[in-house]
């Protein structure tokens, strides 16, 4: 089985820069008002006289046409650093080629590679180390086998200090998964919280992510409703795994509340039921019975 791994990608590190000078900036403050990272900040400064290279400008064009960035950072994840030549299928795009070849000009011109990230390392490796506290806890891959048949794919977590700011973004190819994680939101618009300010959120959280990709041959088994369900019960399993039962308890009373999910306090004692017993489909299970 796979192991989750906590990196830094730098092709996708690259693509958060361009995203921080785009018209993103703005759609995401009209989503949401909120407070973004010092990084966020700095690399907008830094790169602000690119505003116009054609990587800023095609991801706006794609933004225009409701491109969505999972398929963004999926391209770039297709690719080699720091040349951006495709090295399996793309997404269908329209200039999805035109514009990986102005990612690698504008990691060129800009030397935000070379010239700002080795300034900011210790931000970054705090955040990375961070997340590896969280996860010694446990192995969260394993935690998910014991609830269905776990995809058999690289699974990568990055911490996203720069965009997008207000939601995850799970990167794709075809053997490997890398998932940018924001840190938490503050209350109001006060700047984010370190990562190892809430543990529980994020072991939740990439859960929640994880699981349409690697859990998938499980879920299409499930109508949509049974497949919410089964993601906030799998988010629930890896907290209890992960950390304690309080946290896991805590997570189905907000779900519950939150997403008007009376059943799932029952279904989730069912579940370890299932677990305990050895069950090795453990969700659909219950969820089908």
């Amino acid at each position: 089985m796979s192991i989750l791994s906590i990196e830094i990608d730098e092709r996708l590190r690259l693509l958060t820069a361009v995203l921080a000078i785009s018209d993103w900036t703005v759609e995401e403050q009209n989503q949401l008002t909120h407070a973004v990272h010092s990084q966020a900040k700095q690399v907008r400064q830094f790169a602000q006289s690119f505003v116009d290279h054609p990587a800023v400008i095609g991801v706006n064009e794609a933004l225009l046409n409701g491109v969505e960035l999972v398929d963004l950072f999926s391209a770039a994840l297709r690719c080699t650093w720091p040349d951006f030549s495709p090295q399996e299928e793309l997404p269908h795009l329209l200039k999805i080629k035109n514009w990986l070849q102005s990612l690698a000009d504008f990691t060129a011109q800009t030397a935000v590679a070379t010239e700002f990230w080795p300034q900011h390392t210790a931000v970054w490796q705090e955040a990375q180390a961070a997340l590896e506290q969280i996860f010694s806890a446990g192995d969260l891959l394993a935690a998910l086998a014991q609830l269905g048949d776990v995809a058999d794919t690289a699974v990568t977590l990055m911490p996203n200090l720069v965009f997008p700011m207000l939601s995850p973004v799970v990167a794709n190819s075809d053997d490997a998964l890398t998932l940018l994680l924001p840190p938490p939101k503050a209350v109001g618009e006060s700047p984010p919280w370190p990562f190892d300010e809430d543990p529980g959120w994020v072991v939740a959280t990439v859960t929640e992510q994880l699981v349409p990709y690697l859990l998938a041959a499980d879920l299409v088994e499930l109508n949509r409703e049974q497949q919410t369900l089964a993601i906030h019960l799998a988010a629930a399993h890896c907290l209890a795994s992960l950390l304690d039962d309080f946290e896991a308890q805590a997570y189905l009373l907000r779900a519950k509340k939150e997403r008007n999910l009376s059943q799932l306090p029952t279904l989730f004692a069912q579940l370890q039921d299932e677990v305990a017993a050895g069950n090795g489909r453990s969700l659909t299970t219950i969820l089908r019975n």
